[in-house]
């Protein structure tokens, strides 16, 4: 029973953000630098509440192409959060990580492509660690936010922080998790908890947005 709960409560903190936007009249403002990743929580909410639960599909081809998303929507986030200090380092990063998804093909099976989203997961969690930990770093260096609870970056950063770093562990097992099966139920249960943390976050974090 808690199990579905939380899955119901993780599906339906998907589409608020989008929401939250359209009531602040940002849903097609590009310049926020969260606006691609709402979008594509919000897609991804609908995926997998229709296409995994009710029609059953094979999600082999959406993980793959989610994680591309992902990669994109994130970095974006944060190049426009930093680009003026690490541009160079962005460009690197942008590299690197196309480089991984593109030789995460090589692992990816029609039917199995758990080695494949584990390698995407891990370098973007990567990616979110290093700029999570300059983004922090600049935020007490320079002090300049006198409210954390009232920046809506505050609550992006975070969500996307905790998110990854507790999930990072899950998929780098995901292949010796799903043959074995023993914890299975449990480790899922620690992905839908850290999936409804990050949407909480960026319920919170999208409110906190001035209206158009």
């Amino acid at each position: 029973m808690l199990y579905y709960s939380i899955t119901y409560a993780a599906l339906f903190a998907g589409i608020i953000p989008l929401i939250v936007l359209f009531l602040k009249k940002r849903a097609f403002v590009v310049s926020d630098s969260i606006q691609p990743f709402v979008w594509l929580t919000f897609i991804a909410t609908l995926y997998e509440g229709i296409g995994t639960f009710i029609l059953k599909v094979n999600t082999t081809y959406w993980f793959q192409i989610y994680s591309l998303l992902e990669f994109l929507t994130i970095y974006y986030f944060f190049y426009k959060l930093l680009r003026s200090s690490y541009k160079k380092v962005f460009t690197i990063s942008f590299i690197v990580l196309l480089t991984t998804y593109i030789l995460s093909f090589y692992f990816w099976k029609e039917y199995q492509s758990l080695v494949a989203n584990a390698i995407n997961k891990i370098a973007i969690t990567l990616f979110v660690f290093f700029f999570s930990y300059i983004w922090f770093k600049q935020l007490f260096q320079k002090m300049e936010i006198p409210n954390l609870l009232k920046d809506s970056n505050f609550y992006f950063v975070s969500g996307l922080a905790i998110y990854y770093s507790s999930t990072s562990f899950l998929f780098l097992l995901s292949c010796f998790i799903f043959e074995n099966r023993v914890y299975l139920f449990d480790i899922w249960l620690v992905n839908i908890i850290a999936t409804l943390i990050l949407r909480t976050c960026l319920i919170i974090g999208v409110w906190n947005m001035k209206r158009v």
